[in-house]
């Protein structure tokens, strides 16, 4: 019984950060909320920027939109609580350093580390795309 229990509580984790929805007349798209976008365009700019970091390149800025990373509503409003707003500050840290043109290779690390701390407490099944970057 308790082993039922065990996995099914993992089933549920895995499937939780999926949105599901099925209709029997039509499949509908699936829409990102803003938050999941965001974080879609900083995997895709992140995998960008470590490319041309690895080449020695100098990074020139940082998209402006990944500064409003607080403020974009999350499919479960995970945005609004606190521990997720205690955690974005890490990231923008980063960003800025990036920015700064300071240590961009330190920095990008720092970002990547940042994305890891928070999707450790939210939504953990990007963890292995943000462990290749």
């Amino acid at each position: 019984n308790l082993k039922l229990i065990t996995i099914l509580l993992i089933i549920s984790g895995i499937f939780s950060c999926t949105k599901q929805s099925q209709s029997s007349d039509s499949a509908e798209m699936y829409e990102p909320s803003e938050l999941s976008q965001i974080m879609r365009d900083m995997v895709t700019w992140s995998r960008e920027t470590k490319l041309l970091l690895l080449k020695g390149e100098v990074i020139d800025d940082v998209p402006k939109q990944f500064y409003e990373l607080a403020s974009q509503k999350a499919t479960r409003n995970e945005h609004k609580d606190a521990a997720f707003q205690g955690m974005v500050p890490e990231y923008l840290d980063a960003l800025e350093g990036i920015d700064r043109k300071d240590s961009q290779q330190y920095y990008y690390d720092a970002s990547i580390q940042a994305c890891k701390t928070c999707h450790a407490v939210y939504c953990g099944g990007p963890l292995s795309v943000i462990n290749q970057l």
